[in-house]
């Protein structure tokens, strides 16, 4: 299937937008059942997995949000230079609220079959996350 790149850039910011107001309806109708999550180093997962990864950081930081900075489309795929910034309000990582507000950078590729997302690889700033909220 041929995609525009408006088309992909919509269905980025549908995603994201989705994530951010905790939209688990508008995700599961988005997101493929056989999705490809990669994060980080870890192993791939599937979509129960990654749900549970996105609940502990709407638990974590209840107002996060990504400020996308820039998305490139290159055919069905989408990459996203983005901020993820949120209150620390919520445990995370054994690290108790700390109320502190992070701002840490992340890049995102998300590949598209049709209007599902069938591939994300997400790559956020985890050191700089912990060390945002680690007491000194």
């Amino acid at each position: 299937m041929s995609f525009e790149a408006d088309e992909v850039r919509e269905l980025v910011e549908c995603l994201y937008g989705a994530i951010d107001r905790r939209d688990w309806s508008t995700l599961e109708a988005l997101v493929s059942p056989r999705v490809v999550v990669e994060i980080g180093s870890a192993a791939p997962i599937g979509w129960d997995a990654w749900r549970q990864h996105l609940q502990e950081f709407a638990d974590a930081f209840p107002d996060g949000r990504h400020d996308i900075e820039e998305v490139l489309v290159d055919g069905s795929h989408g990459v996203s230079r983005c901020r993820f910034v949120g209150t620390h309000s919520g445990g995370f990582r054994g690290i108790a609220a700390t109320g502190i507000e992070v701002s840490v950078a992340g890049i995102y590729i998300d590949r598209f079959q049709g209007d599902m997302l069938v591939g994300h690889r997400g790559q956020l700033d985890m050191h700089a996350l912990l060390q945002q909220i680690t007491p000194s």
